[in-house]
């Protein structure tokens, strides 16, 4: 995803963690991360604040690829995440839908599932849609 276009470069941090783009539609947006033993809490499952940065990396990607022909930005405002069931192998991936898109706020509803396609979080995620930094 090299680019001098920010909107296309991937962020240092998603890049650490190993995420995976799968489609960033504000009806359909998707990404993934593999489980692997950095990513692990000290019981062996998938720590919680990697779903939470999953969710919010997809939501605040997403978001901006949608706004920023408009000249804006997006920036995370709150983040709300119930955990279902651990992830212990294989893959967490965040299906996100936008369900409002307003000129200064959007919200999406995300669910994280595993390989199995079982439930394993369910997320809110408030993104703040701003004017772009000049220069």
């Amino acid at each position: 995803m090299a680019s001098d276009d920010p909107i296309k470069k991937q962020s240092n941090f998603d890049a650490y963690i190993g995420t995976e783009w799968i489609q960033l539609d504000p009806e359909d947006a998707r990404a993934r991360i593999e489980l692997r033993d950095e990513l692990r809490q000290p019981y062996g499952l998938m720590h919680g604040g990697v779903y939470s940065t999953l969710v919010e990396s997809l939501c605040s990607f997403a978001t901006a690829a949608a706004v920023w022909e408009e000249g804006k930005i997006a920036v995370g405002q709150s983040i709300e995440v119930s955990f279902m069931r651990p992830v212990t192998s294989g893959h967490a991936e965040a299906r996100a839908v936008a369900r409002h898109r307003g000129r200064s706020t959007w919200v999406w509803q995300v669910e994280v599932l595993d390989d199995d396609e079982r439930l394993c979080a369910l997320a809110k995620m408030t993104m703040a849609v701003r004017p772009a930094p000049t220069g």
